[in-house]
């Protein structure tokens, strides 16, 4: 009875969210086009070009949206529900004033296209069908009754491990000089009958401990699937597996090799790896190809699960039916899956990380050495986050940020005296836009590159894309190597300087979005992506401040907290 409870729960959810996606899609498709060009909802653009079969070059006509690589658009000519004309396409890439665009049956769809200006607003995909099938073959098989839903359900016992096998691994990953808790973790990958939980907060080397349990696996002759959210985080997983000379491949359409190393070989599908070896391999995949032709007629021996706290547990199911043991790799006090029918506060119960590592204490390991943050940007983020346990080492842990020619201007602000500088808003009634704070990063920006900083060596993080587009239009006419994106986009990466320019000063909506705004695992990303330096341009919160639900209140105190840590100076003596 709790199997079946299990599943119908699963259902609900998959049913829920089809519904929400197109709620929203809707919505935003009947507003006033003028309205949406206004807020970014909606890109005009002046001129289509058919270069290849399914590539689209869209020359943007003017205004501000909020798309970006990655983002899947409709084309239409005013009206998108009625002069709609090319469907899901996706933008590859963003260049001076112009979209690459990809997508299937682009050479027959523009066949609708007679030229001249359109309109692209945001499209999306029906995935139901896939969820709807893994959802019943997990019903219906042995996998699924015996392993899978019992394991969600809480009713598998996942703690056996094999003590030699375990104790081997983890000689060989002390023989590779990972730490004491990197080799158990990678005992456990190896070494766990059904299941392995390996938490790895920020620069802790995760992708280290999956490449070695990824070539270890395949020693022995397992066929391993590498799955997650994104191509990027399976492809840069793939790069680190393909280093330990393991035999990989990547299954997907040639849009989805970005930062996948050029010597990984890439197919459309597993049957095309036609020198493929007969035991021990790794492919990397999403689960949506496990449930199409790519790869519908696999199995694999073990599944490694990477970001694994961004992936709904429906998203995992996928993946999980086509093995018999599982590892999943993540950190469930950095961003949960993006979910559209229930608030922020609930997201975590929709990580299928977050669900097992509850449950699964036994084959749970933490990584609580970072190689990243150095000793007094840790501080903070182990004490909020990680029971304190978190801890700086390597290299990096006694470093500083150290520029040797500082504007005098900004000597306070990018001083290595300072690991955490906070600087309140100059802006006032601010919400997604703060044309104030922008300028400021910029200017900030612009000295630390005369300091003699490298423009790939800082990051610029905002909760919002609008902010975040206003800022790379300011900075561009610096240099065009300072990454620029919301903190969604920034999570896995690392700078030496990052700027956290939090833009919204208008304090009912700080309150209306304060769920939003405050959640813990969104502000633990965005600190915990510099190496030496963290800035904070942010509101500075009257006392009085207060947010409508308890849960919320404790954020916004972690928040002050944050602030009572750095080294706070105003805006106006900048």
């Amino acid at each position: 009875m709790e199997l079946k409870a299990t599943l119908e729960e699963l259902k609900s959810f998959v049913q829920q969210e089809h519904e929400a996606g197109l709620t929203k899609l809707q919505e935003i498709w009947e507003k006033p086009l003028a309205s949406k060009l206004a807020s970014g909802e909606t890109q005009a653009i002046s001129s289509l070009n058919l270069k290849e079969r399914n590539t689209v070059w869209a020359k943007l006509g003017e205004g501000e949206s909020r798309f970006r690589e990655g983002d899947m658009i409709r084309l239409h000519l005013g009206d998108v529900n009625d002069t709609a004309f090319l469907f899901q396409a996706t933008i590859e890439a963003e260049y001076d004033n112009e979209w690459l665009l990809s997508g299937r049956d682009l050479h027959s769809q523009m066949k609708a296209y007679a030229g001249g200006p359109c309109y692209a607003d945001v499209d999306s995909m029906d995935l139901k069908p896939f969820y709807t099938k893994a959802l019943s073959e997990i019903a219906e098989s042995k996998i699924g009754r015996k392993i899978i839903l019992p394991l969600l359900a809480g009713k598998l016992k996942a703690d056996d491990t094999f003590s030699k096998t375990f104790d081997n691994a983890a000689t060989v990953a002390e023989e590779m000089g990972l730490n004491e808790d990197q080799q158990n973790a990678v005992g456990f990958g190896v070494a766990a009958r059904y299941i392995a939980c390996i938490q790895g907060p920020p620069g802790t080397g995760k992708t280290k401990v999956i490449s070695l349990i990824a070539k270890l696996l395949v020693e022995e002759g397992q066929s391993v699937l590498l799955t997650s959210h994104t191509h990027m985080a399976i492809n840069n997983a793939l790069n680190k597996i393909y280093k330990e000379n393991v035999p990989v491949a990547k299954i997907g359409s040639a849009s989805s090799t970005k930062a996948l190393d050029s010597q990984v070989k890439r197919f459309e599908h597993g049957n095309d790896w036609g020198n493929r070896p007969t035991q021990g391999y790794v492919i990397g995949a999403t689960p949506f190809a496990t449930c199409s032709k790519r790869l519908e007629n696999f199995e694999f021996d073990t599944v490694i699960f990477d970001e694994a706290s961004q992936i709904t547990v429906p998203l995992a199911v996928m993946a999980m039916r086509k093995a018999k043991r599982y590892v999943f790799v993540g950190d469930h006090k950095q961003l949960p899956p993006v979910v559209l029918s229930k608030s922020v506060i609930d997201t975590a119960t929709t990580s299928v990380f977050a669900k097992l590592i509850s449950q699964q204490h036994e084959t749970t390991e933490t990584l609580y050495k970072t190689y990243r943050l150095n000793q007094w940007l840790s501080c903070w983020p182990s004490k909020i986050y990680y029971h304190s346990k978190l801890s700086s080492t390597g290299p990096n842990r006694n470093r500083t940020f150290d520029l040797p020619n500082i504007p005098s201007k900004y000597q306070e602000v990018l001083s290595k005296d300072n690991a955490i500088v906070f600087i309140k808003s100059p802006g006032t009634s601010c919400r997604t836009v703060n044309q104030q704070e922008a300028q400021l990063v910029h200017d900030i920006t612009q000295a630390a590159l005369a300091g003699g900083l490298q423009a790939k060596d800082i990051g610029i993080v905002t909760p919002f894309r609008s902010h975040a587009r206003r800022v790379k239009n300011l900075i561009s006419g610096i240099t065009k190597g300072i990454v620029t994106d919301t903190v969604e986009r920034m999570q896995g990466q690392e700078r030496e300087l990052i700027i956290l320019s939090m833009c919204a000063t208008d304090s009912l909506f700080i309150k209306n979005i304060a769920s939003f705004f405050f959640q813990p695992e969104r502000l633990n990303v965005a600190v915990t992506r510099p190496m030496t330096k963290l800035i904070i341009v942010g509101p500075q919160l009257d006392p009085s401040f207060q947010a409508d639900d308890e849960k919320v209140m404790q954020w916004v105190e972690w928040y002050r907290s944050l602030i009572d840590h750095a080294q706070v100076l105003e805006a106006k003596d900048l």
